[in-house]
């Protein structure tokens, strides 16, 4: 099953212009030990408190009034306007790197991975050190179960894309249209392969991610904010990808020709923006 993964990953990849080869085995990378992880700005974003988790519940993801829903699975790329994914590639004092932080999280047991399939509900649920040793990040375990990850051994220079899953929904209750990001993966770029590494809720980071200022400039997006944190960019959708999965269908399993599967690619982007220009106008009428 693992295989079969991989190698459907592969041709989403080789579809974005990125030609390499998938492979299942993610198993140990040897890296060089170095001093565990100092006080950084990721730690600053996990010191949450109670006040604060309780004003981001009313953020959280509520689908049981939803009469419609379209589940769409976009690659977020390592480029311009994606930088919220990918910088700085190590924590500072000021900023926080997206990787290191889950990584944090997990290490702290504050939060659950899910093992990686093409839909993130079907992947199994996984402790903190199951995703770790699943990702292959080295670590030691301390007397209370929390885990010790060095800095140098967090691999946030290789993590080359995410996966994000949205889910499209009208919901009959509010009578509005709205859109979600439920899930996201990094990508480990090594050797000339990539691996999927583990899929997080977004729900359960969503309260650490407002503590994260982002390095992208939103002036230009909305005069409203001058620092978005990490869960502006992405609770608004403020990054560019590519549609690779719509529901359970693969795209370039379908369209492997580079011309069909753009083309498709701008079909269902169109067929969006018209849903979403009825979700706007739906939501005038109320």
């Amino acid at each position: 099953m693992k295989s079969i993964i991989s190698l459907m990953f592969g041709g989403l990849l080789i579809t974005g212009s990125l030609f390499a080869q998938n492979c299942a085995n993610n198993r140990p990378r040897i890296l060089d030990e170095v001093s565990v992880v100092t006080s950084t700005s990721e730690d600053m974003a996990t010191d949450i408190s109670t006040r604060e988790l309780a004003v981001m519940e009313n953020s959280m993801n509520d689908y049981s009034s939803s009469i419609w829903s379209r589940e769409i699975y976009r690659q977020i790329s390592d480029v311009e306007g994606n930088e919220t994914f990918f910088y700085p590639q190590t924590s500072t004092e000021q900023r926080t790197n997206l990787f290191s932080l889950l990584v944090n999280l997990l290490s702290t047991n504050t939060i659950n991975g899910y093992k990686y399939e093409a839909q993130p509900e079907l992947g199994a649920m996984l402790t903190g050190k199951e995703t770790l040793e699943e990702a292959a990040v080295p670590f030691t375990e301390a007397s209370d179960k929390t885990l010790n990850v060095k800095r140098e051994d967090i691999p946030s220079d290789k993590i080359t894309h995410y996966l994000v899953k949205e889910r499209w929904y009208f919901d009959a209750k509010t009578s509005k249209g709205d859109v979600r990001v439920t899930h996201i993966c990094p990508v480990l770029f090594e050797k000339g392969k990539y691996f999927p590494l583990f899929w997080v809720r977004f729900d359960d980071v969503s309260v650490y991610l407002a503590r994260a200022v982002s390095p992208v400039g939103v002036a230009n997006v909305t005069p409203v904010l001058t620092n978005a944190s990490m869960f502006d960019i992405i609770r608004n959708r403020w990054y560019r990808g590519c549609i690779y999965q719509v529901g359970m269908r693969q795209l370039s399993a379908h369209f492997p020709e580079m011309k069909d599967l753009i083309n498709e690619r701008k079909r269902i982007e169109n067929e969006l923006d018209y849903i979403q220009s009825k979700f706007y106008a739906a939501e005038r009428r109320r």
